[in-house]
């Protein structure tokens, strides 16, 4: 793809999006849930799923409004137009296949999911929603895979920016996130001998370790994504 255009389309995005996420202070919750299959050479499968069924009424009422409180809100047919301009850019990106996507725009669930050939295509899908969806939440956020010593990492370190972000919308709005979660389910075809987050959970088959965490703890730095799993040889 031509860097110019590509730019510009995230550009575009970026507005869209804002605005969107932007109304999720005036409603109520949200989970965000990503899910990871890796297999032993470093390729696998991730989904990533944002889900505000739980707000589902205030968010509708919310997007029949052209704007509220200077924030303008998007359209469902601007959210979808760009979601497939999401997917298409990752289709045209290296290491990356099978690229899919669900909308409800009656619960407001949106999924995207797609395999990743090696750790640094799972990192450009990562990069790839977080710029897109302008929702990155932090300055470091990358994975990484040693075939050989079979330790899986995930660097996590939050967004100062986003932290002012936050602190700008005032208390009002920013304890409506008191019931939005970020949660991460990674899946390993061999046992996990040790995992170093003190939040997360081995599943009990040992292959799959799930962390849960509320969305405001990592904006403020409260937790951290961040993990080292050691699995067996």
């Amino acid at each position: 793809m031509n860097g110019f255009k590509a730019k510009r389309k995230l550009r575009r995005f970026y507005g869209v999006i804002c605005a969107f996420l932007m109304t999720l202070t005036l409603s109520s919750c949200f989970d965000f849930v990503e899910q990871i299959d890796l297999k032993s050479d470093g390729s696998g499968h991730i989904a990533a799923t944002l889900n505000l069924s739980k707000s589902k009424t205030k968010v509708s009422s919310l997007m029949k409004m052209k704007s509220i409180k200077g924030i303008r809100i998007p359209s469902q047919a601007e959210m979808e137009k760009e979601i497939r301009s999401a997917v298409q850019l990752l289709k045209q990106t290296k290491g990356i296949s099978n690229v899919a996507y669900k909308t409800d725009f009656t619960n407001y669930i949106v999924n995207i999911s797609c395999d990743f050939s090696q750790i640094e295509s799972l990192n450009a899908f990562s990069d790839i929603l977080a710029n897109r969806f302008k929702t990155k939440i932090s300055n470091s956020n990358r994975y990484y895979y040693h075939t050989q010593s079979h330790v899986f990492e995930r660097k996590f370190v939050a967004s100062n920016e986003w932290k002012a972000k936050f602190n700008q919308l005032g208390s009002d709005n920013t304890t409506q996130f008191a019931d939005a979660f970020y949660t991460q389910i990674i899946r390993f075809e061999k046992p996990v001998i040790s995992q170093g987050n003190s939040l997360a959970k081995v599943a009990g088959n040992k292959k799959g370790v799930l962390l849960k965490l509320p969305f405001m703890d990592l904006v403020y730095g409260k937790s951290s994504l961040a993990n080292k799993i050691t699995l067996t040889k």
